[in-house]
């Protein structure tokens, strides 16, 4: 479809019932930006793709309309790309490709193409849109039509004297029904909105406590194995170190030991190593760190030189049985850890400088957003290390924080609390450290943690708002059939004061009001018979209408089978996600999930769960042709297949390559519905499900992409071709287990032939080292 003409002309490819890609010239020109954003907005366009040259693309970056429209999409949350269009046309099948890279995204996306792009690009997109089959279907409501009324002739009478005035009241009884059903509708929803609101809110504080608690439990067991392992490395260098600490060694460059310098390339986190003696230090400092800080080390020593001799001592001197941490970034200037490791059988005192990161780099993979902030104070609640680099180089005295103020007080070693500091409520959970005196927190604000439910109440509002307009519209339409027959009475009785009683209403309704008309009609006839006047009846329609619901429930329970389990997961998935976008992370792992599942599904599999970047499925558990470990594997060796066109597409549009391990396990589990009754969850579980698991990932310590064990290769091997790995202990079992790399189909001419042939298919690095799990 299109839209406009020259620059303005719109090009619209439907792509599903609710989702369609548009393209459009670039740049604006004369157009008003204002409606370019009113158009975004109108068709729901959910990214913008800028394609050109790069020497175009250099020019747009110049252009003061181009940066405010760039700066208005990223305001509106719109997500923006660009695409090199003479390299995208240069590869082959470009139509597909087009395609499939517009269907790739999860809702409209516009196509900002250039001027030298523009025949081009049009003719490309005409392509796509001629190749699809299925036009969009608009569907239009049916809307009937109401006769209207006819004027009803009044008889003009004189009117009557009356012995007592009557006044009437100005407010109608339709004015009054809609006052009535609107403050009920109010009312009844606003409680509802509000207690709602109010559940949601506190069932979201105790997820968010408790996702909070787990954090805190977790970066405390690393930075608590942290902390032994930069002791041992500690008394391990003083050991070694022979140089001593002598006047103005701190600020003389000292380079490294291979000892301590081969632990530096292991640790670009670690700023250096020194030892300190009688008021002296000596120091030798981290290459690599310095260089990732873009700093000089002569600045960096003469940092620490800079810190007096009392500052120093008081550091030094602090009273503690072995081990201390120190936060120095206001000395530095940058985030930076004084880590002392004190042996009281030596003479002099071995530290570590170390940047907050080292301390729980691994148990940062954790953090789900960065809406969480974690942080570590000492027994004295002074700030160690923050996530936040600006609050550990602030040094805030966190004493006065109410919920370290709490852990410190708390007998527990761990706890939740929702605290008030600096003006802002903030959710928190603690864990202790068993061996040295310090904390890890654990906390998130509230406004961001209660955003949902912000949203949500708003969104409630606005239901209200509508319930409350098509209420009015349904009980101002109700009314009338309440309204025009009291109307009509009103002027059949004034019809009877005037004399006429011939009056011409009629009921309509069987309700108190078609009653009071019928009642009204039969005094009227009375009246006439009276005065021999005759009168007629009216007809009475009637109408009902009934609706039915159903509910059910479901069983409990589980069945012991014999099930193949599948575990697959992607390699690097943390280094890679933490260069890309949150909104790129998500499409990257929808497409990849996308080729993945349709490999199980063709082979009759079930997908049991996502696992962040893992994939858990099983063949067997529903039902079952007695090939299940041949069906797991065909899909293993599709997804290999897939996993290499994925990779190939994504040269061509410039995403990253993807690698997986996959491991597979037959053996008995329970299949059933686990979980309660409000929330279940058809899954298999047993030692089974967690040999596959562990089985996945020996894939990295074997360099390879597909793992079996020996229960699935006794099932398969006459069909497929695998290379023998040695036996390895896996933790849970008794006995070394038996584990096979399969290579691929054995009728397959192209199958590979040995390991090193499948890591060269695959782009696996070989293994520097043989896995520490193989049995000796």
């Amino acid at each position: 479809m299109q839209e406009g003409v020259g620059k303005n002309q719109i090009l619209k490819v439907p792509l599903t019932d609710t989702m369609s890609a548009y393209s459009r010239q670039f740049p604006i020109g004369s157009a008003d930006l204002s409606e370019w954003m009113n158009e975004i907005h109108t068709r729901g366009i959910q990214e913008v793709v800028f394609w050109g040259t790069k020497s175009e693309a250099s020019g747009w970056k110049n252009d003061p309309v181009f940066r405010d429209l760039v700066k208005k999409l990223q305001e509106d949350k719109i997500r923006l790309s660009t695409m090199d269009g003479a390299k995208f046309r240069s590869a082959p099948d470009t139509v597909r490709k087009l395609d499939r890279f517009l269907r790739s995204h999860l809702g409209s996306v516009l196509i900002c193409y250039s001027e030298n792009e523009a025949s081009a690009f049009v003719k490309l997109m005409q392509e796509v849109l001629e190749g699809e089959k299925e036009p969009n279907k608009t569907y239009t409501p049916y809307t009937p039509e109401i006769p209207k009324e006819k004027p009803k002739k009044e008889k003009q009478e004189s009117i009557k004297n009356h012995s007592e005035e009557f006044k009437a009241s100005r407010i109608t009884i339709r004015v009054k029904l809609l006052a009535i059903v609107s403050a009920i509708v109010v009312v009844s929803m606003g409680l509802v909105i509000g207690l709602a609101t109010n559940l949601f809110r506190n069932y979201t504080v105790s997820l968010i406590q408790e996702y909070n608690l787990s954090l805190a439990r977790l970066t405390g067991l690393q930075v608590g194995l942290r902390i032994k392992e930069l002791s041992s490395k500690s008394s391990e260098f003083e050991d070694k170190w022979t140089i001593q600490p002598a006047k103005g060694s701190d600020s003389k460059k000292i380079a490294a030991p291979p000892f301590i310098s081969g632990f530096f390339l292991s640790h670009p986190k670690i700023l250096g190593w020194g030892k300190y003696e009688n008021g002296e230090s000596v120091v030798t400092y981290n290459p690599r760190f310095i260089r990732d800080l873009r700093r000089d080390e002569e600045e960096v020593r003469s940092l620490w030189a800079a810190i007096s001799k009392e500052d120093k001592e008081k550091m030094f001197s602090y009273e503690f049985e072995s081990t201390h941490l120190e936060n120095v970034s206001s000395k530095f200037g940058f985030p930076a850890v004084l880590f002392i490791q004190n042996d009281k059988s030596r003479k002099g005192v071995g530290f570590f400088l170390i940047s907050p990161q080292d301390l729980w780099e691994a148990a940062r993979s954790a953090l789900q957003t960065e809406l969480f902030a974690i942080w570590v104070v000492d027994s004295r609640g002074r700030l160690i290390a923050h996530t936040e680099e600006s609050e550990t180089v602030s040094a805030k005295d966190y004493s006065k924080n109410p919920l370290v103020q709490f852990l410190l007080r708390s007998p527990a070693d761990n706890g939740s609390q929702t605290a008030e500091f600096e003006g802002k409520e903030t959710l928190g959970s603690f864990q202790q450290l068993e061996d040295v005196n310090l904390a890890v927190v654990s906390s998130i604000e509230a406004d961001k943690a209660f955003e949902a439910v912000y949203k949500i109440r708003r969104q409630n509002f606005y239901i209200l708002i509508s319930v409350l307009s098509l209420a009015f519209l349904v009980v101002f339409l109700f009314s009338r059939t309440l309204t025009v027959p009291l109307i009509n009475l009103l002027s059949a009785t004034r019809q009877i004061e005037r004399g006429n009683y011939k009056v011409s209403i009629k009921p309509v309704t069987r309700d108190e009001v078609g009653v009071l008309t019928n009642s009204f009609l039969k005094m009227a006839h009375g009246l006439e018979e009276r005065e021999k006047i005759k009168d007629t009846f009216g007809k009475f329609v009637n109408k009902e209408i009934a609706e039915r619901a159903l509910a059910g429930d479901m069983p409990l329970g589980g069945v012991t089978k014999d099930v193949t389990v599948f575990f697959s997961d992607l390699r690097n998935f943390t280094g890679m996600s933490e260069k890309l976008k949150p909104s790129e992370v998500v499409d990257f792992l929808n497409a990849y999930f996308t080729e993945m599942v349709e490999c199980i599904y063709l082979t009759e599999g079930i997908v049991d769960k996502f696992i962040g970047d893992a994939i858990m499925a099983h063949w067997g558990a529903l039902y079952t042709d007695e090939n299940d470990a041949r069906n797991a594997i065909n899909s293993a060796l599709l997804m290999r297949s897939a996993l290499l066109e994925f990779n190939r597409i994504g040269v061509e549009i410039g995403r990253p390559q993807a690698r997986f391990g996959c491991g597979i396990n037959t053996g008995p589990v329970v299949v059933g519905q686990i979980g309660s009754e409000k929330k279940l969850e058809f899954t298999v579980i047993g030692d089974a499900v967690n040999l596959a698991s562990r089985i996945e990932y020996l894939t990295k310590d074997f360099g390879t992409d597909i793992l079996v064990s020996e229960t699935s290769y006794e099932k398969v091997k006459d069909h497929y071709k695998f290379e023998t790995l040695p036996p390895v202990w896996i933790r849970g079992k008794e006995k070394p287990q038996q584990l096979y790399a399969v290579l691929g189909w054995l009728e397959d001419p192209d199958c590979p032939k040995n390991l090193q042939e499948v890591r060269k298919l695959c782009g696996i690095s070989e293994p520097e080292s043989s896995s520490k799990a193989i049995a000796d």
